[in-house]
């Protein structure tokens, strides 16, 4: 059964015409295990229905006019493939900020191992793991803000190599750059020439970071995603269909 937990006034009239036609929203099913799945439901123009999965959420998208039924069938026969993405994000950026928790960085699983230390030294990544120096007058605020300002500064470093690297590539120039945190794309490119990168896709290992770096760059040129701005794409990068897969969880 699906429920929606949309406002009360985007409610109305959700199954107008036979189907949905509220634009998007966060809802959940129970799944015929009798488990919860929540997702984003995304009702457009479109001929089909599809679904993704991108930091654990999931989206499902649905054309107009599309019933309970429908969509609760097209969950349930996916109902692997969605444990299967979710399964693949599990590890992502660290949220605990404890000993032994497992993160990513660059495509790599890391352990994030609190080493109790006599003498102070900078976080760093050896034999797969994320070393944090503490003392017994460390807490977890202590541990967050050190693994945070690491990943901060990885982050920005990697980003702006890939972009300097791409950017050198193509000979696409931005007016400015900027990474932060985004929620619905990997990255983002305005009329204005200024691209905005995602700082979680230091997730991902370094070539697909150049991709998205790459992508939007490419934006500069076709401010769309015609034939001509995919041939862009693949002339700098003959992978990207592969790359794109890859990231879709």
């Amino acid at each position: 059964m699906v429920k929606n937990t949309a406002p009360h006034k985007r409610m109305c009239g959700v199954f107008g015409y036979g189907g949905f036609d509220v634009p998007k929203y966060n809802t959940f099913i129970e799944d015929k295990n009798g488990e919860r799945i929540d997702f984003i439901l995304d009702v457009a123009k479109r001929s089909r229905l599809n679904m993704g999965m991108r930091d654990g959420t999931l989206t499902v998208r649905v054309p107009y006019g599309c019933s309970k039924q429908q969509l609760e069938s097209f969950i349930n026969n996916n109902l692997g493939w969605i444990k299967e993405q979710k399964d693949k994000v599990a590890v992502g950026l660290p949220k605990d900020f404890c000993d032994g928790e497992r993160l990513r960085l660059l495509g790599n699983e890391l352990t994030l191992t609190l080493v109790q230390a006599d003498k102070y030294f900078s976080p760093k990544i050896e034999d797969g793991k994320l070393l944090i120096a503490v003392n017994k007058t460390s807490d977890q605020t202590y541990v967050k803000e050190q693994t945070t300002k690491f990943i901060n500064d990885l982050t920005v470093a990697e980003i702006t190599k890939s972009m300097q690297k791409m950017s050198a590539s193509t000979g696409l120039v931005p007016e400015k750059v900027t990474i932060k945190p985004l929620t619905a794309s990997w990255g983002r490119c305005i009329s204005n020439r200024h691209i905005s990168i995602n700082s979680k896709l230091i997730v991902f290992r370094r070539e697909c970071i150049d991709y998205v770096c790459l992508h939007e760059l490419c934006h500069l040129v076709f401010m769309d995603h015609s034939k001509d701005f995919w041939a862009l794409v693949g002339k700098f990068c003959p992978d990207w269909r592969g790359i794109r897969e890859e990231m879709k969880g």
